[in-house]
């Protein structure tokens, strides 16, 4: 799916979609520079689920986990460098819950086979093009 946004809200809608339709045990892998929206996008997905929880970036502790019906695990891999083998993230994308990683090509050898990819790609200040693998 192609999906070309013009602002953080409609990002933020587009994200919304999304989150509709996750389920137990699925996860999304975000991929784009610094600044292309993977945090707005994600704000949507989880409101999408039907989840009120405030999201923000877990950039400094790596994991926030949002207590909903279905538990959100979003993981921002932005400070990660080379291997991690002391963090075990498998527990996360293997684990109940929607699991949803910030920077994924980061973990890439870790990853489920079976996940949503969603890639943003900058195309001007405000302008987003979102393609996604489902």
């Amino acid at each position: 799916m192609r999906f070309i946004s013009h602002s953080e809200i409609e990002t933020k809608r587009f994200g919304q979609k999304i989150g509709s339709e996750l389920k137990n045990g699925d996860c999304v892998a975000l991929y784009g520079e610094l600044g292309a929206g993977k945090t707005v996008l994600i704000k949507g997905i989880v409101q999408g689920t039907g989840c009120d929880k405030l999201v923000k970036s877990p950039s400094f502790i790596i994991v926030n986990e949002y207590k909903c019906k279905i538990p959100i695990f979003h993981i921002d891999l932005y400070r990660i460098k080379g291997d991690f083998p002391n963090l075990d993230l498998r527990e996360y994308f293997y684990g109940k819950g929607i699991c949803l990683i910030e920077w994924a090509e980061r973990a890439k050898d870790i990853l489920p086979d079976k996940r949503i990819e969603v890639f943003i790609k900058v195309m001007d200040e405000t302008t987003r093009e979102i393609t996604t693998n489902t």
